[in-house]
């Protein structure tokens, strides 16, 4: 039976639901990944322009709510608990609208990459105790990991079998009783709700006006097609490039990278286990190893990544990741993706959820 395989962020306590062998993560496809990574890119407000002139009629009337200074509006946005309160003023005018557009692109941004800067490990079941990736927890961390116990569920088929106080391995991270389990990509199900509910109000606010738009769509609003994407480790400073990744250019859309992307690369850089693999990994099929494993990583735009860090000291390691996973593909399924395209995708696992771009 083959090793089923997890992803974890163990220093935050998140892991994603389900298991599944190596193979079918690797080749089957890894967009949820890409976004859980994915930083987003806050849109250009345009300024604010007031639309009504502010004016009485006499010098001695009492200032309306439109009549006080925008600094005034700004604050009261501010003490706002709930989004829908936001939106809701937001609704009354175009001048309120534009001012909540901020605040609203604060509210979706934060539920946004979830796992961008965490210290990630695609983590076999098998792993040993005490095994873990160089770097990832410090001396005294292991101290503490080392004598702990744990129940484990294992699964064989439609069987379940916990196995009591075992002692403590990475996989264990992977346990619902140990970390937050995500399921969708704004993680949690309360997120997902208030997005539906938030859409909801935008079309029946939209029939009524020119100025709000029928659907807050995340992806071409925090997700540009039209800057170049990049997948950085944060931890040993090097970056890889879309463009180096894709099979054609045609099929980069943001940081979603159609058939092999950015998610692939991490599955192979980030697969850790004691056991011998079914794929080539750092050139062997011995214990995976990634060489990314335990690190942290993140998806961002280019110009985000010149303009944020320190670029000095900063490798583009784009060719070589390219190569691996090339070399990866190859061994696999015997074929040079890039030039039998067609005939490699009809053999990925659930190949018919991912067709071919024109």
């Amino acid at each position: 039976m083959e090793e089923s395989f997890y992803l974890i962020a163990p220093h935050a306590r998140m892991t994603l639901w389900g298991d599944q062998p190596l193979k079918h993560r690797l080749f089957g496809g890894s967009s949820l990944l890409v976004e859980l990574l994915a930083t987003p890119v806050r849109p250009q407000d345009p300024q604010f322009v007031q639309t009504r002139p502010r004016q009485r009629r006499q010098s001695n009337d009492a200032p309306t709510f439109c009549d006080l200074p925008i600094e005034i509006h700004l604050l009261i946005f501010d003490q706002f608990e709930f989004i829908e309160d936001v939106v809701r003023l937001g609704l009354a005018s175009q001048d309120f609208w534009t001012l909540a557009r901020s605040r609203l692109h604060d509210y979706y941004m934060s539920f946004l990459g979830p796992w961008a800067g965490k210290n990630i490990v695609c983590v076999g079941a098998r792993v040993k105790p005490d095994d873990y990736p160089p770097g990832l927890f410090s001396a005294e961390e292991l101290d503490i990991l080392r004598p702990l116990r744990a129940n484990v569920l294992l699964r064989d088929g439609s069987y379940e079998v916990v196995h009591r106080d075992q002692p403590f391995a990475l996989s264990h991270f992977a346990e619902p009783y140990i970390s937050q389990v995500g399921r969708d990509v704004l993680i949690s199900h309360e997120g997902r709700k208030r997005r539906v509910i938030f859409n909801r109000k935008l079309r029946h606010a939209s029939r009524n006006s020119e100025f709000v738009p029928r659907k807050w769509d995340i992806e071409s609003t925090y997700y540009p097609r039209d800057q170049p994407w990049i997948l950085r480790n944060l931890t040993t400073k090097e970056f890889v490039r879309a463009e180096a990744i894709a099979m054609k250019p045609e099929y980069i859309n943001g940081p979603d990278i159609s058939i092999v992307g950015f998610g692939e690369v991490v599955l192979a850089r980030t697969c850790w286990s004691s056991s011998p693999s079914n794929v080539l990994i750092n050139n062997t099929t011995g214990p995976p190893r990634g060489a990314w494993a335990g690190h942290r990583l993140d998806i961002t735009t280019l110009a985000n990544h010149e303009s944020g860090v320190d670029t000095v000291g900063w490798s583009d390691v784009s060719d070589e990741v390219a190569k691996e996973i090339a070399e990866i593909w190859r061994e696999e399924f015997k074929v040079d993706i890039r030039e039998d395209l067609a005939d490699w995708n009809s053999q990925r696992p659930n190949a018919i959820h991912h067709p071919i771009p024109p």
